[in-house]
């Protein structure tokens, strides 16, 4: 199973649509599962991909997703402390 995960989280296109769902789905099905510490990082640096996006609809899901993450391991987080601190300064313009 790990294999078949790794695989989807590498190897899916960020440049579609399609492909943006798929890793959405990826990451709250690595988030949902206990024992996947590994898994866990490459999640979490997807969405620092999404966090990077200019479309304020994804930017605001990875944000959400981060939110849960933190709770998880907080320091798989913390090395996209600065993009989230962007994200969070352009939705509240400060």
């Amino acid at each position: 199973m790990n294999d078949i995960l790794a695989h989807v989280g590498t190897k899916t296109e960020f440049n579609k649509n399609a492909g943006n769902a798929i890793l959405y789905e990826y990451v709250e099905t690595i988030m949902s599962i206990e024992d996947v510490s590994g898994m866990r990082v490459l999640a979490i640096n997807i969405l620092g991909r999404f966090l990077s996006y200019r479309d304020n609809n994804i930017r605001y899901v990875a944000l959400n997703i981060l939110m849960k993450a933190v709770s998880i391991d907080d320091q798989v987080v913390q090395r996209h402390r600065a993009t989230i601190l962007e994200c969070v300064r352009y939705f509240f313009h400060l």
